[in-house]
């Protein structure tokens, strides 16, 4: 008797950091990337008994249809399904982040913006599998670009890119030239430039807690090429390309490499605000500055970038605040 009362608190404490681990990833939705609406359109499986994932492969691409606030598909996988609509002067592609995607509509109203103030011609969306490695994406970026660019003049894009988009767009760059004007427009906002201490926690957690983020995250944000969920191995590509010591981010960081942009400008944003994703922050013990990413990682001096600012929000709602907007008013065309 002596015995078993003497485990009851410890049980206790335990039990209460599983459910606040389980609370704070539920209102995270994948590691805080942005959530998808999928999951609240009945995707979810309540058992978990989702299908493997499986790579992609290929990439998806969509113009923004102003009138009436769609995503039209106009590559599906890698085979165009609609043609390319005129560039003209500043074109913008936007790139969604771990876990998101195009057809989500978490980047819906940063394209709204940029239309309706005029910081764009038009709007595409690069929509990729985000549990295969960066490098891997930023070939399909590159294609997708190609795509977009078939003349042989071309206009100053913005190419925007939300946390793990920015490192697509980045090893995009640095590693070919593109077909854009020359000093077109890299803005990323809370991107992991020097990775995300989260996914260094969640990689290393115990089996308990790894098993519990799992079920979590299989709940739907995670496709499959085919747009159903998927189960999310923590161990993926793209989860491990973010990590503080990512062999990746050594690379796409290396001295030689980082200055080996002579398209495009840089321009970086960063979320100064934990929001909700301060209790998984604790459970985790991890330091961050927006529940993901640090300020000294989302703005990095080594970039070069023209412009720095931060916003006074988290991880997830700073691609929709309106001070964001403004930020990018000041410096976009």
């Amino acid at each position: 008797m002596e015995h078993s009362m003497a485990s009851q608190p410890r049980r206790r404490i335990t039990i209460k950091r599983i459910w606040l681990l389980l609370i704070c990833l539920m209102a995270m939705c994948t590691l805080g990337c942005g959530s998808s609406s999928d999951s609240a359109n009945g995707l979810a499986d309540p058992t978990n008994q989702l299908p493997f994932h499986q790579n992609w492969n290929s990439y998806n691409l969509y113009r923004f249809d102003a009138p009436s606030g769609n995503w039209i598909k106009i590559v599906n996988l890698g085979a165009a399904v609609e043609a390319v609509p005129a560039l003209g002067l500043h074109p913008a592609i936007l790139v969604h982040g771990l876990g998101s995607s195009i057809r989500s509509n978490t980047l819906t109203p940063l394209a709204q913006d940029l239309l309706s103030q005029n910081r764009a011609t038009v709007v595409f969306g690069f929509e990729y599998d985000t549990l295969d490695g960066i490098a891997h994406n930023s070939t399909y970026f590159t294609q997708a670009m190609q795509l977009l660019n078939p003349g042989t003049t071309h206009p100053l894009w913005t190419m925007l890119g939300h946390s793990m988009g920015g490192l697509v767009i980045r090893a995009s760059v640095q590693g070919n030239t593109l077909p854009i004007g020359t000093l077109s427009k890299v803005v990323t906002i809370a991107t992991p430039h020097f990775g995300s201490p989260v996914a260094n926690a969640v990689q290393g957690a115990n089996a308990v807690n790894q098993a519990l983020v799992v079920s979590v995250l299989n709940q739907g944000g995670f496709t499959n090429a085919d747009g159903n969920p998927s189960e999310v191995p923590l161990s993926s590509q793209g989860i491990t390309d973010l990590r503080t010591d990512s062999i990746f981010l050594g690379l796409l960081n290396a001295a030689a490499n980082i200055a080996n942009h002579p398209q495009v400008n840089y321009y970086t944003l960063a979320g100064t605000d934990k929001g909700s994703y301060s209790t998984v922050n604790d459970v985790l013990n991890v330091q961050t500055d927006d529940g993901f990413v640090t300020v000294a990682s989302a703005n990095p001096p080594q970039l070069l970038p023209v412009f720095t600012g931060t916003v006074g929000a988290d991880h997830t709602r700073i691609i929709s605040d309106g001070r964001t907007f403004v930020l990018l008013d000041s410096f976009l065309p």
